[in-house]
């Protein structure tokens, strides 16, 4: 994750972009990643080996760079989000800049953490000035729904279920959850650049009130 500065508001506008960007690239390519699966659970026949095989190095290499960054792009915005939400008003914030982000790899914590701090970002955004007292957009439960059922949901059926079965079922049933979390992708895209989006032009719109109040 880039380093974040520690004074002043930083307008998060080109990371924004920048991470909105990434989340689209991301998931045009799980979608793409996704496809051999689908092929073989529809029966339209195999890839030769030489073939298929260049295909899962390429997709696994592509994929791995595309998460990281990803990863690097929205979490750096989760950082200058929280971090520009006190710079506009917002005390007693309980999540640290450092914090809002640190969460998601302290286990246990990382399945209610994050969301806190998310929503915590969103009530700030919404009125610095009052933000204990803001509603927080149902788009944010749905976010850390679809982000954490198809993350551990879907791997703990493959893993609980996959003991029982043959090799062929196993295969058949790790393309089907393969699959499922491609599509469950799509949403959780969609919410998720709503969110950015939307944080973005509420922070935008307290910073330029208050620098004409100025």
């Amino acid at each position: 994750m880039a380093t974040e500065p520690q004074t002043g508001f930083r307008d998060p506008t080109g990371l924004t972009r920048w991470a909105r960007g990434s989340l689209y690239a991301y998931l045009a390519l799980s979608l793409i990643a996704a496809w051999p699966d689908v092929r073989d659970l529809l029966g339209l026949g195999g890839q030769e080996y030489a073939t298929a095989l260049a295909f899962a190095v390429l997709r696994g290499l592509a994929m791995i760079a595309v998460i990281l960054a990803n990863a690097s792009f929205v979490l750096t915005w989760i950082h200058r989000a929280n971090h520009n939400a006190r710079h506009l008003g917002a005390d007693g914030m309980r999540y640290t800049p450092g914090w809002a982000v640190g969460w998601y790899f302290v286990p246990i914590a990382w399945f209610w953490k994050p969301y806190q701090a998310m929503k915590e970002i969103w009530k700030a955004s919404a009125d610095p000035a009052d933000w204990g007292r803001q509603d927080v957009s149902p788009l944010l439960l749905w976010w850390w729904i679809l982000w954490i059922v198809p993350f551990w949901g879907v791997s703990l059926v493959d893993w609980a279920v996959g003991r029982n079965l043959g090799e062929a079922r196993t295969q058949t049933l790790e393309a089907t959850t393969s699959v499922v979390s491609s599509v469950l992708d799509i949403p959780l895209v969609l919410v998720l650049l709503a969110i950015m989006g939307t944080v973005n032009r509420m922070q935008m719109a307290h910073h330029q009130e208050q620098a004409g109040a100025n």
